[in-house]
């Protein structure tokens, strides 16, 4: 039986009007009285419910409080939403989750899919991990693989619905291929393992061989996330006269970090690779794979998955929230031969949000997809109260530290929360480079490796090193004022959310939060009236395509744009690009995002 709720406020076959107020039970036909306590409405059935007729009030309270809510929460135009918003369905199946509300029809789908091989298509908050739980949950005689991307997702896994599972093992990539082989080289490990590393392990000379030493800590690092075998697979610098020499390097390199026992150092990446070129047998321990965030995986990861032995595998992700093209990720969803599912109905944003990603999607794709929103308590506000607690996302770290200096100039009290920790944002490294241009000697891992601040400089520019460029640019702005900034984020950190004044987090990081404060997005998005950003763009005036170089801006627009379960406010930037990308009409789009004092700038 079809359970769905369409825009004309209709509930197909789950119940029928007899009268204004009273309607009856689908599967026995008694007469219902909707009644009202203190926090909701709800209905009364004469008989006492039977299982099967309380599963389908379950359905009808739920369709029933859509309406409701749906209609008061609306900030459109009735114009505006007709045109708009034509169509719209969410359709609900007679499957109930652990805390009593119906799965959509797209959930059951999935949970109920036979094939070997299946990949799930998720937009943002379409409860894809809720999704990917029931679907485990529904395979209890198989052992099971939960690969996700980082450590924070490992830990709200285990932490909720898959820590019920105990035929579940949940694992980061980089975890599985620990326990195989990087256990052995937990004493050569770090994360900033680069050109000025390579330059000493191998003896070259500084000023000699820096293009030489640039360009193989680039070949290893595309190595290390790609399917290649051998590094003569890989397609980089075939046509470089100094490929021969790059390759050389790049094989004594490798059989460097391959010994235990020295002082060459390993990233974490090194020894995914070699759990990668072990062909490890995975179906000797796990029937069924599932890979959440394949939209940001890699080519090495895609050959881990699909060429394991294990008879069943399920992959996840979202390609508009495909963020780490910088750090070589790849979308491993269009490789992937499988059944393709959708995940469609976002139970985080409203569907005023869920337009205005649409419209980003609509430029990032020519693909049909479209979003529907299904929160109805989520609000788009001019300017969110920040005398109060509420989320600040931004593009870059570097853009964290703006926000602290104005906030802290504000109030030196302010409680200062971090996403991941204040500590993995290197807020220190800014302090010890400013110390560095004064001449002061420093202890910092990345900037000890320089004889001093000017070769510091000289080599960020010769090998566009973003971070230590980043680092300059920092102490260029801040100069002194770094000292202060930095000691009050030390002593104003807190480490629970709930007794922060301000959550500080990137973008990149916000990845899969649902968060209830009132979130504000920093305006450091691109600017489309920038040069930067005329230089690059280029739109099909058919398909309203954007160019790949801008792909990822959009996708950090789309993540954004999509993290608030309650209360957002858009920045600027954001605003610009719906009105002038779109040439949309002034007056409706207002309604939308509340945009104020850029009547001026409706039209390209």
């Amino acid at each position: 039986m079809k359970k769905a709720l369409d825009q004309n406020n209709k509930m197909v076959d789950i119940i029928e009007s007899v009268s204004e107020n009273t309607y009856h039970c689908s599967v026995c036909g008694e007469n219902l009285t909707r009644k009202f306590g203190v926090q909701k409405q709800y209905y009364a059935h004469p008989k006492g419910l039977g299982e099967e007729c309380e599963l389908k009030m379950k359905l009808i309270l739920k369709q029933e409080e859509l309406i409701l809510q749906q209609s008061e929460s609306n900030i459109l135009s009735d114009e505006f939403y007709n045109k708009k918003f034509d169509n719209i369905t969410i359709e609900l199946s007679d499957y109930i989750s652990d805390d009593g509300y119906p799965l959509t029809k797209e959930q059951k789908d999935i949970i109920d899919s036979t094939e070997d091989r299946i990949k799930i298509s998720a937009l943002a908050g379409s409860a894809k991990s809720s999704t990917l739980y029931y679907y485990s949950k529904a395979r209890p005689y198989n052992k099971i693989l939960y690969l996700v991307y980082n450590t924070a997702m490992k830990s709200e896994a285990q932490n909720g619905n898959f820590g019920k599972l105990n035929f579940v093992d949940v694992k980061t990539v980089h975890g599985l291929a620990f326990g195989h082989i990087g256990r052995f080289y937990k004493d050569k490990l770090t994360f900033n393992y680069g050109t000025v590393d390579i330059i000493k392990d191998l003896n070259l000379n500084w000023h000699n061989d820096m293009e030489l030493a640039v360009k193989v800590n680039e070949m290893m690092k595309q190595y290390m996330l790609s399917n290649a075998q051998t590094f003569e697979d890989l397609e980089l610098f075939k046509k470089d006269n100094m490929r021969k020499d790059i390759l050389s390097c790049c094989h004594k390199l490798w059989e460097l970090k391959k010994k235990y026992k020295n002082n060459v150092m390993i990233e974490h990446d090194f020894y995914l690779k070699l759990f990668s070129l072990s062909h490890t047998d995975l179906s000797s321990k796990y029937d069924i794979i599932l890979l959440d965030e394949s939209q940001d995986s890699s080519m090495m990861m895609f050959d881990i998955i699909a060429n394991s032995n294990v008879k069943g595998i399920c992959i996840c992700g979202d390609r508009f929230q495909a963020l780490y093209s910088w750090r070589n990720a790849v979308n491993i969803m269009p490789l992937f031969e499988a059944k393709e599912y959708t995940l469609t109905t976002s139970f985080r944003v409203s569907q005023n949000i869920a337009h205005i990603a649409n419209l980003i999607i609509g430029d990032m794709s020519d693909n049909d997809i479209q979003m529907k929103g299904f929160n109805t308590k989520q609000t788009i506000v001019d300017k969110i109260d920040k005398s109060k607690p509420y989320v600040c996302l931004c593009r870059t770290n570097a853009f964290i530290f703006a926000e602290i200096a104005e906030a802290l100039y504000l109030d030196k009290n302010k409680k200062l929360y971090f996403e991941s920790g204040y500590k993995s944002y290197n807020f220190e490294n800014i302090s010890d480079c400013y110390y560095f241009s004064i001449g002061k000697q420093t202890k910092n891992k990345i900037l000890s490796k320089f004889k001093n601040y000017n070769e510091l400089e000289d080599y960020s520019e010769k090998t566009k090193d973003l971070e230590l460029l980043a680092l300059i640019r920092m102490v260029k702005k801040y100069g002194s004022r770094i000292i202060d900034i930095v000691n009050g984020i030390k002593n104003n950190s807190v480490t629970k959310k709930e007794n922060a004044d301000i959550l500080f987090s990137t973008i990149h990081r916000s990845k899969g939060q649902n968060y209830l404060l009132p979130v504000y997005i920093s305006d450091d998005h691109f600017d489309i009236e920038s040069e930067y950003y005329n230089k690059f763009i280029e739109v099909d005036p058919e398909k309203k395509k954007v160019n790949e170089n801008l792909f990822e801006e959009m996708a950090i627009v789309y993540v954004a744009c999509t993290r608030c379960a309650r209360e957002i406010q858009l920045s600027d930037s954001i605003k610009r690009y719906l009105l002038l990308r779109h040439k949309t009409n002034g007056h409706e789009l207002h309604n939308v995002i509340n945009i104020i004092d850029i009547n001026n700038k409706e039209e390209e």
